[in-house]
């Protein structure tokens, strides 16, 4: 076979098996690079309130399970995580990384929490279990309460 041909097929074989991407908080559900999925459901649903949003639930190669939140707008809100590995938590929080890695590293626990106007966010885990959540406060529709994240 002709190197070229082979050089095209690799190509697009790697972009057909590229899983549906990650979003990430505070950005559009469409937006962000890809990571690697077995499965992926989304459902739309409605708050108590009615407002509409989108739930998108992956499951990474890695085990780990992943839940986006988007309002009717296509934007996430919220986020959620849980399993053997911590998801990619830059491409997951986004622009909201920095207030994770700015509170991260104070204190001996591995568990971090974020408690601001504009941002929530609990993490905790061990080797082999990790989960998680965050939530944008100003973002969530009306009726939408973040203690039903998993």
């Amino acid at each position: 076979m002709n190197p070229n041909h082979l050089r095209i097929l690799l190509a697009a074989a790697l972009v057909a098996g590229a899983g549906p991407a990650l979003a990430g908080l505070g950005e559009p559900v469409s937006g962000a690079s890809a990571a690697a999925t077995t499965s992926v459901t989304t459902r739309q649903r409605l708050t108590p309130a009615g407002a509409a949003y989108t739930h998108v639930q992956r499951q990474l190669d890695s085990g780990t399970t992943v839940h986006e939140y988007a309002d009717a707008s296509g934007t996430v809100f919220a986020v959620a995580w849980s399993g053997p590995f911590l998801p990619d938590l830059r491409e997951l929080l986004g622009a909201s990384f920095g207030a994770l890695s700015a509170t991260a590293g104070k204190g001996r626990t591995s568990a971090v929490s974020v408690s601001r106007p504009d941002l929530m966010l609990v993490s905790a885990g061990h080797m082999g279990a990790f989960e998680g959540r965050a939530w944008l406060p100003p973002r969530l529709p009306a009726g939408f309460d973040p203690r039903q994240l998993p």
